[in-house]
């Protein structure tokens, strides 16, 4: 349940943040809104079990911000993205380390309103040491695969790293910019689908919960449990890719193409079921586009317990081989408490034994009797192991779903419904394969004013400067494919 509390003075809200941190409040989001040409409004989102508290302050735009950072370290990255995009600053530093390189120093593609005024503005400086051994390695940022760009600069002394600097933010889509300017909602949807090839439901589930908080639509329980099934389906798959990556760079080409094999299953139950691997356009507002029938969840169960024994055999020899541990086993930890201080989110927080899960408080799954799956060692070992639970935890939850399904005879009497969004603030979030896709709108005079999302990669990618020290470079490949983090994210 989202809570709302709005301030008067900036500092009234860091005393408020700084209050809620010694209460165990767990930083969510920072950003910032333009509210007209004299004043700004800077919105701060926290949370703590199911609870959900967004602290806002309309300001002078002239007016810096607070350090957040001092409270919540993560809140950096949002501080360095307010400064790229609306020429903001905080207290501290006028140095920032998202700039997007396709913009000229004075250009800032958020503000509107009001031309920013920016003294003095630093290109990103990379951390310098000077020991005369010391090597400097640059990958990126072009990317051997095809993916977005990133560029990372490794200082390695032999062969152990003694430091990573991680430069994101090379193109910029005007992703979240659209959203305000179009008014079809229908178009919005479609367009949510397209944000990352491996979210598709996810990120169109999390703005279908949006406009539906606003509309005031009631969701059937039909509904809802389709939706899982959907949810649970993008996350094997995408579980399963992982865990082939992870294999690939350890090289164990006997086992990953077992493991792609059973990928490859669930890519094409998609399109038989969904008729689109990669469950393109499911999910509409209020109902869905396909819904599940008898028929089609008999061949869901099929496939799932014809993978299943093979799945677990496979997990078998894969904790059985001594070279994946040697190769698995503490490389790159990341322990609770950094955990901790950087706020991770989904798989990071919960190898490093951080109960963090949405599902544990989503309506969606209250009658599941959820439990968080939990590894200890915070190293590539055990984000292995939290994946391969996950994924027979989804096995179960799309078998309990269609059990559900069954005793609503997989029909529902549905009449079209007129959306007519109400103004105010809305939040909405969905636990999916890289933790919680977390989308936030403002509607005024009915229409979308300001729309804003995230992905846990946004904060996690501090981590993986911290995981990487003091090990040996060659291990980034397959430290890089257990974090799974996504470069699109940055970029919208």
């Amino acid at each position: 349940m989202l809570q709302i509390k709005k301030f008067e003075t900036l500092k009234q809200v860091f005393d408020a943040v700084k209050l809620l941190k010694n209460d165990w409040y767990y930083f969510l989001w920072e950003f910032l809104r333009e509210v007209d040409e004299n004043n700004d409004e800077l919105m701060i989102l926290l949370t703590l079990d199911e609870k959900e508290i967004l602290l806002t302050c309309v300001h002078s735009n002239q007016e810096e911000l607070p350090k957040i950072s001092d409270i919540y370290y993560a809140a950096y990255l949002f501080e360095n993205e307010i400064y790229d995009f609306y020429g903001k600053t905080t207290t501290w530093s006028k140095n920032h380390i998202l700039r997007l390189h396709n913009f000229s120093k004075d250009y800032f593609p958020k503000r509107k309103l009001w031309k920013a005024i920016v003294k003095e503005k630093q290109e990103y400086i990379f951390t310098e040491t000077k020991f005369e051994w010391e090597v400097k390695v640059q990958v990126g940022p072009i990317h051997a695969w095809i993916i977005p760009p990133g560029h990372f600069r490794f200082t390695v002394d032999g062969e152990d790293t003694l430091n990573l600097d991680i430069q994101n933010g090379w193109v910029y889509r005007w992703v979240e910019n659209y959203f305000t300017k179009e008014s079809d909602l229908q178009q919005l949807l479609e367009a949510s689908t397209e944000i990352a090839w491996d979210s598709k439901i996810a990120t169109s589930l999390t703005f279908a919960k949006l406009i539906e908080q606003s509309a005031k639509m009631k969701v059937s329980e039909l509904t809802k449990l389709n939706r899982i099934i959907a949810l649970e389906l993008e996350r094997i798959y995408n579980h399963l890719w992982t865990i082939w990556a992870i294999l690939n760079d350890v090289w164990q080409g006997y086992l990953l193409n077992w493991f792609l094999e059973i990928r490859e299953e669930f890519l094409k139950l998609n399109e038989k079921v969904y008729w689109d691997r990669l469950l393109d356009w499911v999910i509409n507002f209020w109902k869905n586009n396909i819904n599940l029938t008898e028929k089609k969840s008999k061949k869901i169960l099929k496939t799932i317990d014809k993978i299943n024994d093979r799945f677990k055999n496979l997990l078998y020899i894969a904790s059985s081989s001594t070279w994946i541990y040697d190769r698995l086993f503490t490389t790159w930890i990341v322990k609770k408490e950094t955990a901790l201080v950087h706020s991770s989110l989904w798989l990071w927080a919960k190898a490093s034994w951080l109960k963090i899960d949405f599902r544990q408080v989503d309506s969606y799954y209250e009658d599941f009797d959820f439990k968080c799956i939990l590894w200890e060692n915070g190293d590539c070992f055990d984000r292995f192991n939290v994946r391969a639970k996950e994924v027979k935890q989804s096995f179960k939850i799309i078998k309990k779903s269609i059990k559900k399904l069954e005793k609503l005879n997989f029909e529902e009497k549905q009449k079209d419904k007129k959306i007519e969004l109400s103004d105010w603030y809305f939040v909405s979030r969905t636990e999916w394969h890289r933790w919680e896709n977390l989308q936030i709108i403002y509607v005024e005079n009915w229409k979308i004013n300001y729309y804003k999302f995230k992905d846990p990669s946004f904060v996690n990618w501090t981590l993986l400067e911290y995981a990487v020290l003091n090990n040996i470079i060659a291990d980034f490949p397959v430290c890089n494919k257990s974090f799974d983090m996504s470069y699109s994210w940055f970029d919208v």
